[in-house]
């Protein structure tokens, strides 16, 4: 946390002064950022990475979960316009299957978002920047937040390295979607670290291409015998998680994983190590023994790794697991989401934790789960919104991510405290961007 007079005494220059600053170009960030400026804000997006798309791009993770809740859409607005926009141009397919294996292979048309999509890496990449582009966003990418400037209960500026040098960015609503409330953090705001049993472990999924057909049941079936035996490497997976790429002959595998903390460089370091060689490890393995594997080659493994929840803010309000057994009992919901949550068990025979819960029908994000007592003019979304951490599986998923941030960019654009924001100000706004807020 840095004052307005250590900002001055260091000599930072200003670098761009905006309505709006969005931080972390995930999800979240794409929708907080698009939302505010068709509003009419001017609105920048800074990013460390030479392009959008968090998790879905630069970890490998082009699956779009929890669109459905019992058979009924439970998000709209952005997120299925950004999913209309990918099948217009052949880049979405519904799963097929419970186990995520297989995509339908042909078009979604105007069917009901009602099912796991899986989507093409390279098109996200650029549909994410067109949609930015038109809303006249400012992206700001290979930039790199360090710190926040703070006066009383405000954020006026984040100090950003720029390739160009470090520089200050000010704004009057900071909106934070690095998914671990790290401009929070760096604001003074408290913040609330996740225990690693309640944060899930850290994963690394990787693309090979040089399929040939395969028949699913046996291939599991011999994975987890191999599994079993102690032919595979630790820290993998018990069964085999991967999905058909929409790309022919392409699959998405996902069964590397490591436990760690996500909020710390060397430990992140260490992490990534140690998932690629179990990659490379996994690969070998499936040449060796996996009918339609023997010619398959690496294509591309994450460029970071996956991170399912870290920190989140402290907020007015929170996704507890009080608020998930209720059901829809908040009078000021801004998402809805599922009632079913857990964590990746580590080392353990089951798959999921024990403390994992299931059960139908849908809850929702309150509004104050995205604004903190302790700053009038600063939002989270995305992962990084209040909550207990063992319910964050109930939100964490990228459209429901994008539409917490396309609620925020829509707060944003009401202006004021966010602390005294009346929520029947913000219903109709979000009404007539098409959000869906009840079970029908």
């Amino acid at each position: 946390m840095l004052t307005k007079e250590l900002a001055r005494q260091c000599g930072w220059k200003e670098n761009g002064r905006y309505d709006a600053v969005v931080v972390g170009a995930g999800p979240a960030g794409i929708g907080a950022a698009i939302a505010a400026a068709r509003k009419g804000l001017r609105v920048a997006l800074i990013e460390s990475y030479g392009f959008a798309g968090g998790v879905g791009t630069k970890s490998c993770v082009p699956l779009y979960y929890g669109f459905g809740v019992d058979g009924k859409q439970s998000t709209a607005g952005l997120s299925e316009e950004f999913v209309r926009r990918m099948d217009e141009v052949g880049a979405a397919s519904f799963i097929a299957t419970k186990d995520c294996a297989y995509p339908e292979f042909r078009p979604i048309a105007g069917r009901p978002l009602t099912a796991r999509i899986q989507l093409h890496p390279e098109t996200m990449k650029l549909m994410y920047r067109r949609m930015l582009d038109e809303a006249k966003v400012d992206s700001i990418f290979y930039a790199q937040m360090v710190d926040a400037v703070t006066e009383g209960d405000r954020i006026e500026a984040l100090l950003v390295n720029f390739l160009e040098g470090p520089g200050l960015v000010y704004a009057d609503t900071f909106i934070d979607c690095t998914g671990d409330a790290l401009m929070f953090r760096q604001a003074g705001a408290p913040v609330n670290k996740y225990a690693e049993e309640d944060g899930m472990h850290k994963s690394m999924f990787f693309f090979v291409g040089g399929m040939t057909p395969f028949d699913h049941d046996y291939n599991s079936q011999i994975y987890r015998e191999a599994c079993e035996a102690g032919r595979l490497p630790e820290k993998v997976w018990q069964h085999f998680g991967y999905s058909l790429s929409l790309n022919p002959g392409v699959v998405n595998i996902g069964v590397c994983y490591d436990e760690g903390d996500a909020l710390d460089s060397r430990d992140m370091s260490r992490m990534d190590g140690e998932l690629r060689e179990n990659v490379f490890a996994i690969v070998d393995f499936l040449r060796r023994e996996m009918p339609g594997f023997s010619r398959c080659y690496l294509l591309e493994t994450a460029s970071h790794v996956g991170v399912r929840a870290a920190q989140g803010i402290v907020g007015m309000d929170s996704v507890s697991e009080e608020l998930v057994a209720a059901g829809l009992a908040t009078d000021s919901p801004v998402a809805l989401i599922n009632r079913t949550y857990g964590a990746h068990a580590n080392g353990q025979k089951t798959f999921m934790a024990t403390w994992s819960k299931s059960a139908g029908g849908f809850s929702a994000v309150p509004m104050g789960a995205l604004v903190s007592p302790h700053l009038s003019n600063a939002l989270a979304a995305g992962r990084g919104i209040s909550a207990c951490p063992r319910t964050a599986a109930t939100f964490r998923m990228m459209n429901t991510c994008m539409t917490l941030g396309e609620a925020a960019g829509v707060m944003a654009s009401l202006g004021g405290d966010l602390r005294t924001l009346e929520y029947a100000r913000l219903r109709p706004e979000l009404d007539k961007a098409g959000f869906i807020l009840e079970d029908k």
